[in-house]
């Protein structure tokens, strides 16, 4: 049985010359990056190469870079890191953040934590199409307000928030900005200057290099504390021993992207909507598509399947490999509220009827035309 991955957005494959580059770092090049001989300075060296590929491909000096265990380090590292020193430097503030009901977990995960040290947090809604409002981000925020965290793009639908705007909103009010940009590295421009972005985070394994390695963007002169200790690497923000080979490996993949960016766009894209719109012309139904009326990442469908669980679908085609039907709580043992799904205003109905599809740069137009006689076979069966 071939299977047909359609999944891009949880993780990707790691690339060709990407693994070809991490591997002398798996072998001959074994040196530890810190030691002053020859096989710790050829690590060091790499590391800063992709450092500078890293900076290159988000418009920043390579001083800004910080490397990281994965997008979900460096979104507590942002977040937790500047909050901690924010509060260190004004001790009598009772400080605010503002984050939106489409987050990632971790930046959920991150407000609660800075709710128990004291900070006072206010979670923005969105509208049917997964963009949040800025006259609600003005409403919401106050005298107190210190630092803000909206997602790029989202993970469950591909929505791209007007983060320049944003960022716009809290320059002038001298607010600190991060965005999760895990779901837009590499798929659309995510240069920090258009940005306006003071921190930007993602990871490795969603831009074709491995698991385990990740990035945080933290623009010079924002105050920042350790939320690890150890000895000190990366400038002395995030200690331990460097993972090398990986480095490397997210190096070469930051090079694939910056290349590839215009044709990842507009191939995917492409892709995407004549995927969409053909699955419409074989079943003969209106297929809704969550966010379709609003800017989106080029390789995330998200679909409503009239009339057919998401999850019985799938249960019909071991072959294709989709997106989570059903959310848990980290393993598929249970069903939780889908949190995007909620924060849209969807019924329960429609969200157990939401099918997520994710391609990328290896998703052949056959693999594509399989899927969808596959998927439209399956659902006549199971359409009532």
């Amino acid at each position: 049985m071939r299977s047909i991955y359609l999944d891009y957005s949880t993780t990707t494959p790691v690339a060709a010359s990407v693994r070809e580059s991490m591997l002398p770092f798996l072998s001959e090049f074994y040196g530890h990056p810190s030691s002053s001989h020859w096989y710790g300075r050829a690590a060091q060296e790499a590391i800063e190469d992709a450092r500078s590929n890293v900076a290159l491909l988000l418009g920043c000096h390579p001083s800004e870079i910080v490397f990281t265990s994965g997008g979900t380090e460096s979104v507590n590292l942002g977040l937790l890191g500047v909050a901690r020193a924010i509060t260190r430097n004004i001790p009598e503030l009772t400080p605010h953040f503002i984050t939106t009901s489409l987050e990632h977990t971790c930046v959920r995960q991150c407000a609660s934590q800075l709710e128990r040290e004291g900070w006072h947090v206010s979670v923005l809604g969105c509208d049917r199409n997964g963009l949040i409002r800025i006259d609600e981000l003005e409403g919401a925020i106050r005298e107190n307000t210190r630092l803000v965290s909206v997602i790029q793009a989202s993970h469950r639908i591909g929505t791209l928030q007007p983060i320049e705007a944003i960022a716009e909103v809290c320059q002038k009010r001298d607010i600190l900005f991060h965005t999760d940009s895990a779901q837009a590295v590499g798929k659309v421009d995510c240069t920090v200057e258009s940005l306006g972005v003071d921190m930007l985070s993602f990871s490795g394994h969603k831009i074709y290099a491995p698991k385990g390695i990740g990035v945080l963007y933290i623009r010079l002169g924002v105050p920042i504390e350790p939320i690890l200790f150890g000895e000190g690497c990366e400038a002395g923000i995030r200690p331990g021993t460097a993972n090398v080979p990986h480095i490397v490996g997210l190096g070469q993949a930051a090079k694939l992207a910056h290349a590839g960016l215009k044709s990842t766009i507009d191939g995917i894209s492409s892709l995407r909507d004549r995927f969409h719109q053909q699955l419409e012309s074989i079943i003969g139904r209106i297929i809704p598509v969550h966010g379709a009326a609003a800017p989106r990442v080029p390789g995330i469908l998200s679909i409503e399947l009239p009339g057919v669980a998401a999850e019985a679908l799938q249960q019909r085609l071991p072959e294709i490999c989709f997106g989570p039907a059903v959310l848990s709580n980290g393993r598929t043992c249970g069903r939780v509220v889908n949190p995007t799904h909620a924060a849209l205003g969807l019924t329960e109905q429609q969200s157990t009827n939401t099918l997520q599809i994710s391609i990328g740069w290896t998703t052949s137009e056959d693999e594509l035309q399989r899927a969808l006689h596959l998927i439209a076979a399956a659902y006549e069966s199971l359409v009532t």
